[in-house]
């Protein structure tokens, strides 16, 4: 009990630090871990967070990391691993991929590992671990050192075996995780071959990613520096030990390399062919020098991080903030090969072409629309082009934008129309080199053709009413309210492009979700085709609940969450949502209840671990007190995020969690959809100093102690509001002065963002 009232009291004295802003000695700052040293990539492998700890590069096909258990994921709990598998997704609430697991093991091959896997686990201790973005190594129970590092299509592993213990590998090509729904077809299968004494080669045919009927084909192909003495390979439950190939739904090889002290794997992955794999192998590591490759993935993340750099604030802090901003930059994911091939959507063999650089897949949109996007367009523009231009593609290949995309399928996760406010946000923040009139026509088509449409489900009556129907689906009030922002997404990315008739009707689509502002209770409300709305609803008890059974938790009409939670998820347009509630006063009030907890499913209050409620912190400063939003956001900061395994409230979801305390120790946040600006908060540190592309400097930094704000200054200049276009930092060195007060400023001379 002793630890953990001690542990209690230093996250208390952190939150105090903060929320009093006491300053930092500089000497304190000669000290300070570097960007990249201060990532520790074990953040969020515990308490739901469902990252992975193990080596990949910024946006990388490659992910080689360990898993723990057979859902593709680690974690930090358990204490064995059953294989360091290639590929792998941050924080989604659905585990997939985990294809081609590689276990070190010292004994014979027994048994097919498809009876039982476990039996060649191997136990591990966090203390033997080393993590570092692009690295990953630990030292088994067993005596053998795992190293692990990557290109971005690649990936080299260093195993170095005990001395007098035979050296043997395991390779998995059915670790692959699907999840099958019930009456689903299982379309699982996978292959492996043996090759040339040294090399391995396979496939694996897997997905259903939350219970989708989605599917991914992968291929592999591995080089080892050292022959092969013995070997057996396996096909579902059969071990056959004179075959060198077998084809199932459960396969690998046992490879054998007798008294080797050092193995080398060289590794490269293709979702085009096994030829592609080779060709992204021989392209990005063609030589046996792990170091060389180790050095080269550090270089690439210390160089982006360094664009993140910051001062002041605890070791902690800065900690958490950069290891933030290396899951901001993991997903979406390269797909296509060195020269460019990839299968699309249409399942054909596509090359890229003309600006498009790389194809991209893995996109959580209805996740990162919210704040993810938006970093990656304002720092990596051409990259952030590249993946709008692969929705395009996706588009034109597979008849609509695919919603919450896996691979090259589309697996319909979430509510929302979500690819819309992925693509215009990502255009208002600067990511332009791609096809954006053939965007916005597929952003139009899905909005307005209810006919087959399983892109935006349940559209005939959300055209006709103005609202989806609670008799026709269980979450028609969150939907309706993803809709109306998806709509305002499409109605700015219309203006930008210059089409005023879509822009003026989408602008007014937007307005759909007044039409389930019950009159009664002001609050969002479900409600029938005839008008009427859903009986015995109560915003208090967050009741009566989906009859779905997905969450007992889970209000009717709402997605993961209640009318609490998803009321105030209409940025664009809160003084109209304002007034509906009874005015500002009415309004803040509520706020002011609604922040009394900061994590929590089920009642009438704030839950940082779900995107809807993400922006809502920054509704306060629309409704003229922004001290408020000044003093919540640093108790989120301060509170819900810690430096520890279970550090990220929640699923980190492609790094939209995370994206909350980036933005947030900046300052700011792109609250609105489709909008290229940020609305102002409160700066974690002292000084950071943000590098974007094209010799672009934003510098933060704050003056005086205290998380209040008393004023703001943009190149010398008083800002009027609590509103920056993003315009104004496109060009050259711009400098954003924040000074700051132990009191709150409650007759603020900053006026409130503009209302869109």
């Amino acid at each position: 009990m002793r630890s953990l009232f001690l542990r209690g009291c230093v996250w208390a004295l952190v939150a105090l630090w903060w929320l009093v802003g006491v300053a930092v000695p500089a000497s304190s700052q000669s000290r300070a871990a570097s960007p990249y040293d201060s990532v520790d990539t074990r953040i969020g492998t515990a308490g739901g967070g469902n990252t992975f700890p193990g080596a990949t590069l910024p946006f990388g096909m490659v992910q080689w990391s360990p898993d723990t258990n057979q859902d593709a994921w680690y974690k930090y709990d358990e204490k064995t691993i059953l294989g360091f598998s290639l590929t792998h997704i941050s924080g989604a609430g659905c585990p997939v991929y985990g294809d081609f697991g590689v276990l070190p093991v010292t004994g014979e091959l027994t048994t097919s590992p498809d009876k039982d896997l476990r039996a060649y686990e191997a136990a591990f201790d966090h203390a033997k671990e080393e993590t570092h973005p692009g690295y990953y190594a630990v030292t088994l129970a067993n005596g053998v050192r795992v190293e692990l590092t990557v290109s971005d299509r690649a990936g080299i592993a260093r195993f170095t075996f005990p001395e007098g213990v035979p050296a043997r590998l395991l390779v998995n090509a059915g670790s692959s995780w699907a999840q099958i729904p019930s009456g689903s077809k299982d379309f699982k299968q996978n292959g492996i071959a043996l090759n040339n004494g040294n090399e391995f080669s396979g496939f694996s045919r897997a997905g259903h990613f939350c219970g989708s009927d989605s599917h991914y084909i992968i291929y592999a192909l591995g080089q080892f520096n050292k022959r092969f003495t013995k070997t057996a390979v396996w096909k579902d439950e059969e071990l056959m030990r004179t075959a060198d190939s077998a084809l199932g739904k459960q396969t690998g090889a046992w490879l054998d390399f007798g008294n080797a002290r050092e193995v080398i794997l060289k590794v490269g992955v293709s979702f085009a062919s096994n030829m592609g794999a080779l060709n992204n192998l021989d392209g990005e590591i063609p030589a046996w020098d792990f170091d060389q490759v180790r050095a080269k993935a550090r270089t690439t993340w210390s160089e982006l991080l360094d664009r993140f750099a910051v001062e002041g604030g605890t070791d902690e802090q800065r900690k958490i903030y950069y290891t933030g901003v290396y899951h901001s930059f993991l997903s979406p994911n390269l797909f296509s090969d060195v020269d460019g091939r990839y299968i699309g959507f249409d399942k054909k063999v596509r090359t890229v072409s003309g600006k498009q650089k790389a194809q991209y897949a893995n996109f959580s949109d209805w996740d990162i629309y919210r704040n993810t996007v938006q970093l990656q367009a304002l720092f990596e523009p051409e990259r952030e082009g590249d993946m709008m231009q692969s929705l395009v593609n996706d588009a034109e290949q597979g008849g609509q934008l695919p919603r919450w995309e896996a691979a090259n399928d589309v697996t319909y996760v979430m509510g929302g129309d979500s690819p819309a406010p992925v693509i215009a946000s990502s255009y208002a923040f600067g990511a332009r080199d791609f096809d954006a009139k053939t965007a916005l026509k597929w952003m139009v088509t899905k909005a307005t053709q209810p006919k087959d449409n399983k892109e935006r489900p349940f559209l005939e009556n959300y055209l006709k009413l103005g609202y989806v129907t609670n008799d026709e689906d269980a979450l028609s009030a969150s939907r309706t309210l993803e809709y109306a922002s998806d709509d305002f997404a499409i109605s700015r990315m219309a203006e930008s492009l210059g089409d005023k008739e879509t822009a003026n009707r989408f602008r007014n689509q937007s307005r759909n979700w007044k039409n389930l502002i019950d009159p009664e209770t002001k609050w969002i409300r479900p409600r029938n085709a005839d008008g009427t709305w859903l009986a015995e609803f109560d915003a208090e008890k967050s009741t009566p609940k989906r009859k779905d059974n997905v969450s007992s938790s889970d209000q009717a009409g709402f997605e993961e969450g209640n009318t609490w939670q998803y009321s105030f998820m209409v940025p664009f347009d809160y003084p109209a949502l304002f007034d509906a509630m009874g005015g500002k006063d009415a309004a803040t009030a509520r706020l002011d209840r609604f922040f009394t907890k900061l994590r929590c499913w089920g009642e009438p209050c704030y839950n940082i671990e779900n995107e809807p409620d993400f922006v809502v912190p920054y509704a306060y400063v629309w409704a003229g007190q922004p001290w408020k939003t000044q003093k919540v956001v640093t108790r989120i900061g301060a509170t819900a995020f810690k430096a520890t395994p279970d550090g990220i409230p929640g699923n980190d979801d492609l790094g939209a969690t995370s994206g909350v305390y980036v933005w947030g120790a900046l300052g700011m946040y792109p609250a609105v959809p489709g909008v290229g600006g940020v609305v102002l908060g409160t700066p974690m540190f002292a000084k950071a100093a943000l590098k974007m592309t094209g010799g672009r400097t934003l510098e933060v930094t704050r003056h005086g102690d205290g998380v209040y704000v008393s004023s703001v200054k943009l190149n010398g200049e008083r800002v009027a509001n609590y509103w920056i276009p993003i315009a104004k930092l496109h060009t050259g060195l711009n400098r954003l002065e924040f000074s700051m007060q132990a009191t709150p400023d409650t007759k603020p001379e900053m006026a409130a963002p503009p209302s869109f």
